[in-house]
């Protein structure tokens, strides 16, 4: 049965990768799925000023580092360097840092609550975040009330969920008041949000957010004229007005 899942989960890996990378020389980059609107732009930008594009596969960021380890075909990887470089432990031969993720506390439409303080609130009800145990905005979130004393009272209000989008639908359907998410994440559905207001970048651990080329990578210098490319001031401006 083992034997079985494997196979499936590496047949469906194989599958998310975009015909054109099974050629030799096109660039692969995989990156999780709440990034996606960044990466796309950063792609088009490079593509207008190279000629050059990157095959493009997203998703989360368990099946990304899987395929990144087994497909052979993937050159670099982004999402958050604790959990690409440590969690999952993917070799790399370079990186570079495109920003730092930034937590931010979202309101649902119609909320009464607008600012941080309204955590304290006695009329506020549920408050949803992400997995403390394994996302990275839940890690921080859970940092973030900790340090500025909430935990463990506020504790009775919070409803843990699995993942950022799923603490957005939350938000969405008003079944809570309030949620953290990231800044990124807030900017791609602002208009279904009630507001944010971005939380002190002191009260939780930096998140880096990294591009880093595969020691697998097949196309190590393409791969790193993108890199190299992300540095730049034209590509930082997309990157800061994605949130990081």
């Amino acid at each position: 049965m083992r034997f079985m899942r494997i196979c499936t989960l590496m047949l469906s890996l194989f599958l998310a990768l975009p015909a054109s990378a099974w050629a030799d020389g096109n660039v692969v980059l995989a990156a999780g799925a709440g990034y996606k609107k960044m990466v796309n732009a950063l792609n088009a930008a490079y593509g207008k000023k190279t000629g050059q594009t990157l095959d493009l596969i997203y998703g989360n960021m368990g099946r990304v580092t899987t395929l990144a380890k087994e497909s052979g075909k993937v050159d670099i990887v982004l999402g958050d360097q604790q959990f690409l470089l440590k969690r999952a432990a993917l070799p790399v031969t370079e990186k570079t840092e495109l920003g730092r993720g930034k937590l931010v506390l979202a309101f649902a439409k119609g909320s009464q609550f607008s600012k941080a303080a309204d955590l304290d609130n006695p009329e506020a009800g549920r408050i949803a975040m992400p997995d403390t145990s394994k996302a990275i905005y839940g890690k921080a979130a859970r940092e973030y009330l900790t340090k500025t004393g909430r935990l463990p009272g506020i504790k009775p209000r919070l409803v843990e969920v699995a993942t950022v989008p799923q603490v957005f639908s939350y938000l969405a359907t008003n079944e809570v008041d309030m949620g953290f998410i990231n800044l990124t994440h807030a900017l791609n559905v602002k208009d279904k949000l009630g507001g944010y207001v971005v939380l002190d970048e002191k009260d939780y651990s930096p998140i880096s957010i990294i591009a880093a080329i595969l020691e697998s990578a097949p196309n190590k210098d393409k791969a790193k004229a993108f890199l190299d490319f992300v540095k730049t001031d034209e590509a930082q401006a997309i990157v800061r007005a994605n949130g990081l």
